[in-house]
């Protein structure tokens, strides 16, 4: 890769060309050619910007970083609240989003399925501490949250899920996929899930 950096997971990067978007956390690495030469395509979290997937070799990036700490975290221009959001690391092991579901090195319907899979999960007792142990894998999450913990973050996580499904659905249209979203619908045996995914679809 000439002089290209080299990035692993948990790396802090920047996009010179685009320095609006803030820091951003390398989560996925994947190495590949690019006109004969090494490169990269990383799937990154930007602070500002949410997940971009980027190719080295196109768009070089500027190393901040090696492994993001907490502190490092905390870099962003959203606010105190933000900040402290970004902190409680306890909180956010349970609403955000499986990486199932957003996972770009893996199909458009594996990523699809998996985010109907998760409308199975309800504020009933049972389905609710089955989401928190897929969430923090803990075998008994109610040693460490209350069950008033796990319902206020499965509502956050819920609103989080049905935004991701709702703009996953309009970018597989916009791309021509809709195969992608008619095999989903035929596959999925969860009801909650076909009624969301008729919705999205809708929209």
């Amino acid at each position: 890769m000439t002089a290209i950096n080299r990035y692993q997971q948990g790396d802090v990067v920047t996009h010179p060309k685009r320095p609006e978007w803030g820091q951003g956390v390398v989560k996925h690495t994947q190495a590949i050619i690019h006109q004969g030469t090494a490169a990269q395509r990383l799937s990154i979290e930007f602070a500002n910007r949410g997940r971009v997937v980027i190719n080295t070799a196109v768009a070089p990036l500027a190393p901040k970083g090696k492994k993001l700490t907490m502190s490092s975290s905390i870099t962003s221009s959203g606010g105190w609240l933000d900040q402290i959001e970004r902190s409680n690391k306890s909180s956010h092991e349970l609403w955000e989003l499986p990486e199932a579901l957003t996972d770009v090195f893996t199909s458009d319907l594996q990523r699809l399925m998996a985010t109907l899979d998760t409308y199975k999960f309800t504020t009933e007792p049972r389905p609710l501490i089955d989401w928190a142990v897929g969430q923090t894998g803990m075998d008994d999450p109610l040693s460490k949250y209350t069950r008033h913990d796990l319902e206020q973050a499965f509502s956050r996580f819920a609103r989080d899920r049905d935004l991701h499904l709702k703009e996953f659905v309009r970018q597989l249209k916009r791309n021509g996929k809709h195969q992608v979203l008619v095999q989903a619908r035929g596959q999925t045996t969860i009801l909650a899930g076909q009624s969301a995914l008729d919705r999205a679809m809708r929209h």
